[in-house]
């Protein structure tokens, strides 16, 4: 705990980090951050750029919680049994909260679970401006903590990127109880599925060599959607992040594990339902050293250039997928490498006749 707590946002010395953590940490890009409820400000419209839409508020936090990846202790692909010491774990996470973090926000279509893994969808319009309010509420770990978004426009003032030639950067490493205000605006170029994530300094367990993504390893991540003008609206919208966890990073898993949404195996993984007729839309993002193939039983989806049932995805890249729901069943959604999937990655997904 002493050394974590010395790497500090001060702290430009830090030890030597390793080949295969910086290796990480390049293809992972980052944390997700805890979002918070949308509340129309005159005093944000003040600090935004060029404000054309609708401005965007929210009040986030990141915080630390006990979580197991494998809730029910069963494997139902392999018919393996975990016991709570396999898979448990402190995380990190990004919860939604009322106007000053008064209190959490309850689920909902809009911003999902707010479970803290992932965080909570950050949504917009062209046009718009988003401001997040950012408090450090880390009180297991005590790290700093930030938020870097992609897809949206923002100032090198609100990048939430850190780095020890500048390790005292205003928003790239807040301190466990304080807070930071991040601006951002969507713009024609952010329509899409865009990740956020932690962007702050290096952190170990176990007193290693610093690991570069391990904040996201433990659940700071998220999606951002931006829509465009006079887009369609779908009826429902499933949102499923791709994720790794290491045991030589985190020494309290027994493996390592694939996860969706901060869970591994049927039947712990979510779980998604859809109706004939609907007009279904899949948000996906990754995090990670690793590439990823989402496969979707029973289902194709039109894209640029035909039909596909699969859909590649990198780290800190996403997919959104979109098709009218056809074929009632029982489907399973999973990644098609082998060791994504016995480590895993696999979900069911349920179709009801209309």
């Amino acid at each position: 705990m002493d050394r974590r707590t010395a790497l500090t946002q001060t702290n430009s010395g830090l030890p030597p980090v390793s080949r295969r953590s910086v290796l990480r940490g390049a293809m992972a890009g980052g944390t997700a951050l805890a979002l918070g409820a949308f509340v129309p400000s005159a005093t944000a419209a003040q600090a935004a750029p060029r404000a054309i839409g609708t401005i965007r508020e929210y009040w986030i936090q990141a915080g630390s919680f006990p979580r197991t990846l494998v809730s029910g202790g069963h494997d139902d692909l392999l018919g393996r049994i975990f016991t709570p010491e396999d898979s448990g774990y402190w995380a990190l996470g990004y919860r939604a909260y009322t106007p000053n973090w008064a209190k959490p926000l309850a689920s909902d279509a809009n911003h999902g679970e707010n479970a803290g893994i992932p965080g909570p969808v950050i949504r917009a319009n062209v046009g718009d401006t988003i401001v997040i309010h950012f408090r450090n509420n880390d009180t297991h770990y005590r790290f700093p903590h930030s938020i870097h978004v992609h897809g949206l426009v923002y100032t090198p003032e609100n990048d939430g990127a850190w780095i020890s030639s500048k390790s005292n950067a205003p928003g790239t490493a807040v301190l466990p109880g304080h807070t930071h205000t991040y601006t951002y605006r969507a713009d024609a170029t952010s329509v899409g599925t865009w990740v956020y994530h932690d962007h702050s300094l290096p952190q170990s367990l176990g007193g290693g060599a610093p690991v570069m993504d391990l904040s996201t390893q433990l659940g700071m991540f998220g999606l951002i959607a931006v829509d465009a003008p006079g887009a369609p609206p779908v009826d429902c919208e499933h949102i499923l992040y791709f994720h790794q966890m290491y045991a030589a990073d985190v020494p309290s898993l027994a493996q390592d594990y694939a996860c969706f949404n901060g869970a591994a195996f049927l039947p712990n993984t979510p779980v998604f339902h859809s109706k004939v007729g609907e007009r279904v839309r899949w948000r996906i993002g990754a995090l990670g050293q690793e590439f990823y193939t989402f496969h979707l039983h029973g289902h194709r989806w039109k894209t640029g250039d035909g039909y596909r049932d699969t859909a590649l995805i990198g780290p800190a890249s996403t997919a959104t997928i979109e098709y009218v729901e056809d074929n009632p069943g029982s489907w399973f959604y999973h990644a098609t490498s082998t060791n994504h999937l016995v480590s895993g990655m696999i979900g069911q997904y349920f179709v009801t006749k209309a």
